[in-house]
């Protein structure tokens, strides 16, 4: 299976936060009690936070070629994660196999040869697997010598004899590129990820940056939503404003209102970021939005004067939705500014989101 028919990591389905508060167990001793499934899963969480300019998909089971995570990079370079949940810290023996796979596959054209080989096991590796890597010249010899008793017959359905094709492709192979690290380092930095909480509790260990930065310019993501605010304005002067320019020069006195609504819009859009980034899945997000819209909804349908009076209502009380039921606004994400900014969000995606009474 290729990398680019896997669906990226997560699955499109939302974290769930576990019970953890009964558990007194440090992370370490987590981490070496979980199965299979489990252990790869934590690694495929760890592999996304240290891989922010990476896709990262997850293989695992029959047919993954040993490469359990993969992460690529938009200069197609690769990344392979194996995951050997053992109960043992790693032998040479436990790793030939896996290093008979990584060089039958990239000598048969089958995978791309990586940039970074990672061994990974919740009980670590042990020493003569750790001298191995040390030396990688030693892994081509070792390699070799065992063929015939590690991988011969472990990499595919048919015995793979070492031809002298595939031999001197071993021998000039660099297997610099495996690498390993322990499972506190991994842990560690697992701790910047929002998964941190999930798995090990004390709450989201990643804070928000919410400085934003305001375009002097209109960008063309903006253009709906202003021109609902301009519909509003023009309703309350009981004149047409078709554009900002023409707002500054007849009505100046709007100018500092739609500044705080474009800073509004891009707060929300900077939560969104933050959403995306840290909880890997826009779900939070997209629950927050339709939150917003139900709580709005019967101010929409509202009598008011005009659309600039029921804009500012809005405004005014989809602050007191309450959302504490959602994970951002648990972990006070979610500001005032997000949640007005939100409206604006959705009035740019939904027709029936509109301040005017004439619209």
């Amino acid at each position: 299976m290729s990398f680019e028919c896997l669906t990226p990591f997560p699955a499109p389905e939302k974290v769930i936060i576990k019970d953890v508060d009964g558990d007194t167990r440090v992370p370490y001793e987590r981490v070496k009690s979980y199965d299979d499934k489990e252990f790869e899963l934590f690694i495929r969480e760890w592999v996304v936070s240290i891989k922010s300019r990476y896709q990262v998909r997850g293989f695992g089971g029959a047919g993954d070629k040993g490469r359990d995570v993969v992460a690529k990079d938009e200069d197609n370079h690769y990344s392979y994660y194996q995951c050997k949940h053992y109960d043992h810290p790693l032998t040479p023996s436990d790793m030939l196999p896996e290093f008979g796979k990584l060089v039958y596959y990239t000598y048969s054209g089958e995978i791309p040869l990586p940039h970074e080989y990672y061994i990974l096991a919740p009980m670590d590796i042990g020493a003569k697997l750790n001298d191995l890597i040390d030396t990688p010249s030693s892994i081509n010899i070792m390699l070799i010598e065992k063929w015939g008793s590690n991988c011969r017959t472990k990499i595919t359905k048919e015995p793979i004899d070492l031809s002298p094709e595939l031999k001197s492709y071993i021998e000039s192979f660099d297997f610099s590129i495996i690498k390993t690290k322990s499972m506190l380092e991994v842990i560690e930095e697992h701790r910047s990820t929002a998964f941190y909480a999930f798995r090990f509790g004390g709450g989201l260990t990643v804070t928000r940056d919410r400085h934003i930065t305001v375009p002097d310019v209109i960008e063309k993501h903006e253009t709906i939503y202003i021109q609902k605010y301009l519909s509003a304005v023009s309703e309350r002067e009981k004149v047409s404003i078709d554009t900002v320019s023409e707002l500054a020069q007849k009505f100046p006195k709007y100018m500092a209102n739609l500044k705080v609504q474009r800073e509004r819009f891009y707060s929300a859009e900077n939560l969104k970021t933050f959403a995306s980034k840290h909880l890997l899945t826009n779900d939070y997000f997209k629950d927050l939005a339709d939150d917003i819209y139900y709580g709005i909804y019967d101010l929409l349908g509202k009598l008011y004067i005009d659309g600039y009076e029921r804009l500012n209502d809005v405004m005014a009380q989809v602050v007191r939705i309450d959302l504490k039921h959602n994970l951002l606004s648990k972990y006070d994400l979610v500001h005032p500014q997000d949640r007005q900014g939100i409206c604006h969000q959705l009035a740019n995606e939904r027709s029936d989101i509109v301040w005017a009474n004439t619209n």
